[in-house]
Formats: C-alpha cells, structure tokens, sequence
C-alpha cells in the first residue's frame, strides 16, 4: 500500500483503499484517495479497517486546525505562518475597572457677616464664629448713647477683644493702631491705648451726662447679646461694642460699629487735637473727628476743580459744639445765635486765620473743614485739617488748622453743674403727645392732628407729585419735584388752636416755623431723594431748607 505526504501538517499516511459507495469519486480524487471496488467479505474488513484509519485522521487534522486558529492574529486579513517553533504561552489580560478620584465634598458657602477678616501687616486669617467662639472670650455690658442723646441701655454681650485679634495677626503694641471696617466701608480706628487700656469717654446710662469710669473697658467684636446670636438683618452678625464687668456706662455711639467684616491692623497714625472755643471750650481729638466724619453722621464732601475729593465735616457742626450748653444733642448748632451774629476764626498752626460772619456759615455744607483728601490723610503743608469747599476763596482754604474760636461771651461758671437735676424746658414739660421713633424712609407727621400719619416714599408718590418752579434764598429759581406741605397738613387734619410746626431731620437737627407763615406757603414742598425727605421752604430762610426730614409736629403752643 502506497503512503499519501501532507507536508503541510509535517506528517504521512498510508494510502487509503477506501469503497466507492461510500463517497463519490470527484470528491475521493480531490483529496487524493483512490477509491477501491471490492465487493468480498474481505473487502468489508479491510474498510473497516480504513475507516479507523479514516477517523485518525480527521481528529490529527482538527487537532493542527485548532491549534493553527488559536496562532492566527485578530486581523481576518493577515497572512497565517506555521512556524515549527513552539506556541508561546498566550497572556490573558484581565481588565477591570479602576475607580476615579472619590468626588471632593464642598464646603458651605458662608453666610455674609458670619466670617471675620483680620488683616496683619505680614499675615492674615479669616475667622468663622465657631472660630472666635474657640479664642479666649470676654463677656460684659455694652450700651451706646448717640448723636442725638438717645441712650441704647447696657446689655449683656459675648465676644473676643481686640487686642486679642491684634496678637493673631503679629506683633501689637503701640506701634499699631486698628481699623474695624463694616459691609458699607465704614470705618473707625482704634489706637493701641484703647484696645489695650480702654481710654473711652462714659456716660451714664440713665441720665446721660459725661461720668468718670475706672472699671477696665474692653472693646471687643462681640456675636451674641444675652446669650442669642446677633442678626444680620439688624446690626450684622458681627458687631462691636466696648463692654465692662458691670451695666452702670454706655459708651459714645459712634465706636460701635454694626455690621464689622474687617480688623485691620496698620501703621499707628499721628494723633492730633483741634481746640474749639466759644460759650465753652472743648479739646476734640482725632478719634471724635474723624468719627463725626463718618458717613452715618456729619461727613461731607466736595471735589476741587483738578478732580480731588475732599472729606471732612461742615464748619457749622463745629461751631455748634461750643455754641451754646448743648455740645452734640439734637440741634446742637444754635441758630437763633447765629441770626443774632457773631464771627468765627480759622486758625492755622502758624497763626495765620480767615473770619467769617455766623450768618454765612449757618447751615453752610459749602465750607468744610477736610481731614482727608482721595481718601488719604492730608499732606504735610496741610495736616491735619485744612478748610476747604465751593463757597471759598482760594486764601480762606486754610490749612494746618488748630483752632476755631467764636466771638461769644463764655457760658457762666459751672453752669452745667448749678443745680443736680436737669432744667426742664418748658415746650417739653407741658407736650402731651409723644414723638414717634425716628427711622430711615419713614415721614411721621403728628402733635395737634386729628390724623396722625407714617408716610413712605411710596405713600408720598401716591398722594401726588408735581413739578414747580420756586425761589431760593441763595440760588434763585430752581425747579424742584415733590408733593406740597399744605396736601399733607389737609390729610392729617390740623387742629384748631395750631401755632406752630417743628422738622426734625435724621441728625437731629430742628427748625420751627409759624403755622400760620405755613398755611400760607403754597409751594412749600418735601421732595424725596433715596428715600430721604427734604423740606423746600420758597420765601423762608435757608435754614428752613431741611434735608433728611423724618418727623414733623404740629404744636398748639
């Protein structure tokens, strides 16, 4: 029997004699068998015998064609080499997922006022309440009286001193002072003999008068009064008050700061005082200045002609500190002395000093005794103040200036202290009706009314407003929009009997007009301007021209 060679798969096999009936002839030839007739019992047992060998060979042949497909590469179109090396050991490459970065958790966004800014000279560092709650606490009472004599009783606050945020940030002595800014760029600073030994003026809390305090004072940056966190929506989540071991003193109002987001702590400024004279004398430091200056209280400014910005406090304000006995109550600038006529010096360091007659300077916004200029301290050849404003001539705009002194005769001795109990004036002791709270947006008109009213801008809008042409005593005719007096007068019923009817505006500050001199003022208008309400008075003095007018009482007598 012949062999048959399939080089392909390395091997030979015998020639396989194999029946016709089994598979046609094409298809033995194709594969290179002859086929073989026998039709003997013979012939039966050599086919089985082929068929065994028939069956080798078709496992040999699935055998190599596995073993070639688990070589051929993943392409369908690449060529297929058998090589007589040995297979490699194929790799399995398991593939699993690889988790990502964990997602970072973020942070709350703080609450505005809830965080405190403390700013060094080298570093700084913001503060959370739970922060300052951690620091080394101080607790007292704390009371303000303002600008007006309202007093603000003592209360119970928690906060952290000062002094302590100053040693957070660096070096604190008395190289440096502190800055306490509030949300609207307020600011008041403190000097190192404050924050350190708490050098304050008292007063007390029931009668108001100035009193000596010698219990340690500490100014702090409190966040609760009588155990309640302090709101945002009233005073700021964060204030400052100047707190002591006992509610027997309040403070001047103007050091508590409402609504703190920074502690600055800079350069220890020069301090300097300004001597003002007239029916009393009073020494005015840098502290009671620049805090007049404050944009809640007394500060005006005024930009000269090369687009500098000049800030201080008009020069009547001063004169009112020492007109008269009432140094900084409401309508502490005595205008019936100021119609009378006296003269006021501005006096430079140097002697030199420009008059001005009480009648020019009477409610004058005008002339302005500046103490900074683009928001900076002023120049050597001007610090500390220098008189400034449009109604000026160009050698009356004094600088380095020390003193103001009016033509007045001194108060008599002691008068202040004559007798222990206040002198009652009469108009208050024998007024029934009392004054409603002052506040911002609100125009109250009350006294001998049938109808008292509270109105807003809104209200005011409502009730009419007309555009006229009046007269004014200095700038002549002007046009101005708002609604008429006589149109609210007639809305609140003004009782028979009326004499007289008195504006106090936001600072305090009072003017009184005869009824009668009102009824007949047609044209007398409140204007309204950010939701503040200002008096226009045609055919009356400019003191009557209020601004920011908040009550307006109708008195019998």
């Amino acid at each position: 029997m012949a062999s048959i060679d399939l080089p392909w798969a390395g091997v030979s096999f015998p020639r396989l004699e194999v029946p016709a009936f089994c598979l046609p002839a094409s298809r033995w030839r194709g594969m290179g068998v002859v086929p073989y007739y026998r039709h003997s019992s013979q012939s039966i047992r050599s086919t089985e015998a082929v068929m065994k060998r028939w069956s080798i060979f078709f496992a040999l042949f699935l055998v190599i064609a596995l073993v070639g497909c688990q070589m051929a590469p993943a392409s369908p179109t690449a060529a297929v080499e058998v090589s007589d090396e040995p297979s490699p050991t194929p790799v399995v490459i398991v593939v699993t997922a690889t988790p990502g970065p964990p997602t970072p958790t973020l942070e709350p966004t703080p609450l505005p006022g809830s965080t405190l800014d403390v700013v060094g000279l080298d570093e700084s560092i913001t503060l959370s309440i739970d922060d300052l709650s951690q620091m080394d606490v101080v607790e007292g009472y704390g009371g303000i009286k303002s600008s007006t004599g309202k007093i603000t009783p003592p209360a119970m606050y928690r906060g952290v001193s000062l002094l302590e945020l100053c040693q957070a940030v660096g070096p604190c002595d008395e190289s440096v002072a502190v800055n306490v800014v509030a949300k609207d760029g307020y600011a008041i600073t403190f000097s190192y003999d404050q924050i350190a030994n708490g050098t304050f003026t008292t007063f007390d809390p029931i009668t108001g008068e100035e009193i000596s305090y010698d219990q340690p004072l500490v100014a702090s940056v409190v966040f609760e009064r009588e155990g309640e966190s302090l709101s945002e929506e009233n005073e700021g989540t964060l204030r400052l008050a100047i707190l002591s071991p006992e509610s027997d003193q309040v403070t001047d109002g103007h050091w508590s700061v409402k609504w703190v987001r920074q502690v600055v702590v800079k350069q220890a400024v020069v301090e300097w005082s300004l001597h003002l004279e007239g029916a009393q004398t009073f020494l005015m430091d840098r502290n009671t200045f620049e805090s007049g200056a404050s944009p809640s209280c007394h500060q005006t400014k005024w930009e000269d002609d090369e687009g500098r910005v000049w800030t201080g406090i008009p020069l009547y304000y001063l004169a009112g500190f020492v007109d008269d006995e009432n140094r900084h109550e409401g309508g502490a600038f005595n205008d019936e002395l100021a119609r009378d006529g006296y003269t006021i010096d501005v006096v430079a360091a140097d002697g030199y000093k420009v008059t001005f007659d009480s009648q020019h300077v009477a409610r004058n916004k005008d002339i302005i005794l500046a103490y900074l200029v683009d928001d900076q301290p002023l120049s050597e050849d001007h610090f500390p103040l220098r008189l400034v404003g449009p109604d000026l001539m160009p050698n009356e705009r004094v600088g380095q200036v020390a003193q103001i002194v009016l033509s007045l005769e001194p108060l008599p001795a002691d008068t202040s202290e004559a007798t222990e109990e206040p002198v009652e004036e009469p108009a208050e002791a024998t007024e029934p009706v009392e004054a409603p709270e002052m506040e911002a947006g609100t125009l109250h008109l009350y006294g001998a009314v049938s109808t008292p009213l509270a109105l807003t801008q809104a209200d005011l809008e409502q009730i009419g407003v007309e555009t006229l042409t009046v007269e004014h005593p200095k700038k002549g005719a002007i046009e101005m929009e708002g609604v008429r007096l006589s149109e609210l007068t007639a809305r609140a019923g003004v009782e028979a009997g009326a004499a007289r009817v008195v504006f106090t505006s936001g600072d305090g500050y009072k003017v009184e007009v005869g009824w009668s001199d009102l009824e007949a003022c047609a044209d007398c208008l409140v204007t309204m301007e950010d939701e503040s309400f200002n008096l226009v008075m045609p055919g009356m003095e400019t003191s009557t021209w209020s601004k920011d007018v908040r009550l307006i009482e109708v008195k019998s007598s």
